[in-house]
């Protein structure tokens, strides 16, 4: 009999020995899986962190009108906003009449004839090409004759499109009276304007 309670009380510390080793396992799996969950969050965090300042970056520059990209070379890619480009075979040191400056948020001025006909233009990106849209006559302009008020202001009068080495090809198209060609003036600016151009 005492064999008998000795054997049983030996099954019962073994099995409540067991039973604490198998609680010791699992509050150590536990903690293991917190730890692990916290590092996962940790770097999820930072993950989210970084893909945020990257995001807020990345937005910044697009926003900023002073900021460059290095979008000025290949045929894919458009002229940077804010950059001033030369007419090539012109000699133009002080931008007088063969300049173009572009900048996507205000009017530029655009010299048709020197000394006689200048504008203000405005721009506008369509696909990789720049539409330059006539605004109004600058304040340099000394011609009277033509009919500015007449001239539309939302059909473009030239296109600008990238070249290969960065550099820029106007296709002067003249003015336009109520969405058509104004014949009789769309040779203004051809001489002048149509061409390529090269960054400054």
């Amino acid at each position: 009999m005492k064999f008998y309670a000795s054997l049983l009380c030996l099954i019962l510390v073994l099995v409540s020995c067991k039973n604490e080793d198998k609680k010791q396992d699992e509050k150590t799996n536990n903690e293991t899986e917190q730890n692990e969950n916290q590092k996962t969050s940790g770097v999820n965090t930072k993950k989210n962190n970084s893909e945020i300042d990257y995001n807020e970056n990345e937005e910044s520059s697009i926003d900023s009108p002073d900021k460059k990209s290095n979008n000025s070379s290949g045929s894919s890619k458009a002229a940077v906003s804010g950059e001033t480009y030369v007419k090539i075979d012109e000699k133009d040191a002080n931008c007088n009449c063969y300049c173009l400056e572009l900048n996507m948020n205000n009017n530029t001025e655009l010299c048709l004839s020197e000394d006689e006909i200048y504008i203000t233009a405005r721009y506008s990106k369509s696909g990789n090409n720049i539409n330059m849209y006539y605004a109004n006559p600058s304040s340099k302009n000394t011609n009277e004759e033509l009919p500015w008020e007449d001239f539309d202001t939302n059909t473009p009068i030239a296109v600008l499109s990238p070249t290969d080495n960065g550099n820029l090809e106007l296709d002067w198209k003249g003015f336009s009276i109520n969405g058509e060609l104004a014949v009789d003036y769309a040779i203004y600016g051809k001489k002048t304007l149509e061409g390529t151009y090269k960054k400054q």
